[in-house]
C-alpha cells in the first residue's frame, strides 16, 4: 500500500497515481542507478526531493463567489457574492440581509445575523455572529463537516458551508 503525503491515507494501491480519499498526486521514488566499473552497480543514496502538498487555491478579491444551494428544490439556487454578506433570516426590527436564508428548508435553524462573509488579505472569509446553530466547513475532498467553526475561516473553491442545517457549495464564477 501507498501513504499519501498530503492526507495520510495508507490504504491506496501501490500502482495508484492518485490518493484515493483526497485526490493528491502519489510520488513513488526510486534512487537511480549508476555504474561505477564494469560489472559493479553501486545504488546512490540521493535524499528525494520534497513533496508538494495541494491545497485549494483561494479566491482572488478581483473576483465575485458563489454560494450554490446542495439542497434541491431550493427557493434561490445560489447567491452572487461581491463584498461582504451577512448571512442569516430577515428581521423587522434589524432589517433585510444580503443572503435570506429563511424560505430554506432547515431556515429555522438560521439566526437573524448568523455568519458574515467577507474578503480579506485576497481571500474569502467567513465568521460566525453568535448564531444558535453554528457554522460549518467541509473543505474539498473531505467526507465531513469540522468542528463548529469558533474563529474567522477561510473559504476555498469547492469547500461546502454550512449555516445552521442549510449547506452550500462555494465556488467562483
Amino acid at each position: 500500500m501507498t501513504n499519501c503525503s498530503a492526507c495520510g491515507y495508507d490504504q491506496n494501491p501501490d500502482n495508484a497515481e492518485f490518493c484515493g480519499t483526497c485526490g493528491s498526486e502519489l510520488q513513488t521514488l526510486a534512487a537511480p542507478v549508476i555504474p561505477v566499473s564494469a560489472p559493479t552497480v553501486i545504488q546512490a543514496e540521493i535524499p528525494p526531493p520534497p513533496i508538494p502538498t495541494l491545497t485549494p487555491a483561494p479566491i482572488s478579491t478581483t473576483t465575485t463567489a458563489r454560494l450554490i444551494a446542495k439542497q434541491s428544490g431550493s427557493p434561490v439556487s445560489e447567491f452572487t457574492l461581491e463584498s461582504n454578506a451577512i448571512v442569516g433570516i430577515f428581521d423587522p426590527d434589524m432589517g433585510p440581509v444580503e443572503v435570506d436564508l429563511e424560505a430554506f428548508f432547515g431556515g429555522e435553524t438560521v439566526s437573524r445575523n448568523h455568519a458574515e462573509i467577507y474578503q480579506e488579505g485576497g481571500m474569502w472569509k467567513v465568521k460566525d455572529l453568535g448564531s444558535t446553530n453554528g457554522v460549518f466547513i467541509k473543505p474539498l475532498g473531505q467526507t465531513r463537516f469540522g468542528a463548529r467553526i469558533t474563529i474567522p475561516e477561510t473559504l476555498n473553491l469547492g469547500d461546502e458551508v454550512a449555516f445552521g442545517k442549510v449547506r452550500f457549495l462555494f465556488q467562483s464564477p
